[in-house]
């Protein structure tokens, strides 16, 4: 199911209405800002991990919510163009890059760095994979918005992660949670590239 058409959206947008849009309106904040904005705070998540699981995941939250707000920004005040489209689209893949990077910092002079980084770079490529497809499958007049990992629930999936991780970050269970974590990503993002290349196929 698409996180956009789930009741944790409609939710989100709500605050978003009587919280955050009425200083953005007064600030001007242009969509195009809070792309940007997104993308940096994403720079930022593997430092943030350096320091902290908890604190990894607070960029990740601003990425996430400066990502999700660009799109209803344009869109309520008549400003959606392709372009910016296109914008948010290249930096949401940079993104996803950064936040994985992220959690990869934290098996840095750990046993297993080797197979964790293999899984690390599976899993970009995975994400990478199931936002492409979406892509291509669009332009050539298809809809797909079936899996499991779309980008909303793959950056939710992230934050909930980092979570557990900074709760026991000096238990000896962070660990088993950090690679169970790992492990979990990259199979749930490769099941969803299946997905639609299967619902791509029945399509075409």
């Amino acid at each position: 199911m698409s996180l956009r058409k789930s009741f944790l959206a409609v939710f989100f947008y709500r605050i978003l209405e009587w919280s955050l849009l009425p200083h953005m309106e007064r600030l001007a904040i242009t969509a195009n800002q809070l792309t940007t904005l997104g993308l940096v705070a994403a720079i930022i998540v593997p430092l943030g991990f350096y320091v902290h699981p908890l604190l990894g995941m607070v960029f990740i939250i601003l990425s996430g919510v400066a990502d999700a707000t660009d799109g209803y920004v344009a869109r309520t005040r008549g400003m959606a163009t392709a372009y910016g489209a296109f914008l948010d689209s290249c930096f949401d893949r940079i993104s996803d890059f950064f936040y994985l990077f992220g959690f990869w910092v934290l098996f840095w002079n750990k046993d297993g760095l080797i197979t964790a980084s293999f899984l690390v770079f599976l899993s970009c490529l995975f994400s990478v994979m199931v936002s492409y497809t979406k892509a291509r499958a669009q332009s050539a007049g298809v809809n797909c918005e079936v899996g499991l990992m779309e980008r909303g629930w793959r950056t939710i999936y992230l934050i909930v992660w980092a979570l557990f991780i900074g709760i026991s970050f000096r238990h000896p269970a962070a660990q088993i949670i950090l690679w169970l974590g790992l492990i979990l990503f990259c199979g749930l993002t490769f099941i969803t590239v299946i997905q639609r290349l299967y619902h791509i196929r029945a399509q075409l």
